[in-house]
């Protein structure tokens, strides 16, 4: 097991942000932790990077004890926030030289890997500029290539397609495939409900800082993944879809 959650929890002030929460993730799977914005995927990713502390609860990252062992966890984690920043006044093959060297990386090697990356996600023309002038898009996909780059045993990945085209998306898709197939494990968050069954071996809906239901994707069809989100998560598809005829009715009503 690459990851283990064990009995999480945080609050911010007097917000409960996880509660119990517990959950594995196996070498060779995605797994993806579904929810709505403040179920509490976030926080879940930040404290298995050693971003934030828990207030109960334990982390274990390939047999380290994370929250014990914070450097070598972080060793054998690769961490993407929802929000990727790159130093504005660094070129992003600078920013991926500096991270590239913080993990130890041979030289050669790591100019090796920046210019497979710079191919594989389209950033010739514009990787050797500054990051104050790039896209959200450009920030994510330099801050994705410094991730892969790493060639951790553990990828947390928060929202990874946000400002991403599809050839793109596809590609981080393709390499994240890749990497677990060679023994890693990655856990990725979302609330979008076609890119958690596309990509996750297994999922996690994620609701109000509590993990109410672990499975595989292959035994969800999508359409069924969607009432089974909606069910848990208090969404009424019903309610949407009457909501504009409602409307339409009242105000015709109207004098």
């Amino acid at each position: 097991m690459i990851l283990s959650l064990r009995s999480l929890r945080k609050s911010y002030d007097d917000s409960v942000a996880l509660d119990d929460l517990s959950l594995e993730v196996r070498e060779g799977e995605i797994f993806g932790l579904l929810g709505p914005n403040g179920a509490g995927k976030t926080t879940t990713l930040r404290i298995v990077a050693g971003l934030v502390y828990p207030d109960s609860g334990s982390v274990e990252i390939d047999s380290i004890d994370a929250l014990q062992n914070q450097d070598d966890a972080r060793r054998v984690t690769a961490y993407v926030p929802d929000e990727p920043t790159v130093y504005p006044k660094l070129t992003g093959r600078e920013f991926l030289r500096f991270t590239g060297r913080l993990r130890r990386i041979d030289p050669e090697e790591l100019e090796r890997r920046i210019e497979f990356h710079e191919r594989l996600f389209d950033m010739k023309g514009w990787l050797d500029t500054r990051a104050e002038s790039y896209s959200h898009g450009m920030v994510q996909r330099v801050v994705l290539s410094s991730a892969f780059i790493a060639v951790p045993r553990l990828y947390a990945i928060d929202e990874p397609l946000v400002g991403l085209d599809p050839a793109t998306a596809e590609t981080f898709y393709r390499m994240a495939r890749s990497a677990v197939d060679n023994g890693a494990a990655m856990v990725l968050s979302t609330h979008t409900l076609p890119v958690a069954h596309r990509f996750c071996d297994r999922l996690g809906i994620i609701h109000e800082g509590r993990l109410r239901r672990v499975m595989l994707t292959s035994d969800v069809p999508r359409e069924d993944l969607q009432d089974i989100f909606f069910d848990i998560t208090g969404t009424e598809p019903a309610v949407v879809k009457n909501y504009f005829r409602d409307v339409f009715q009242k105000t015709q009503k109207t004098p």
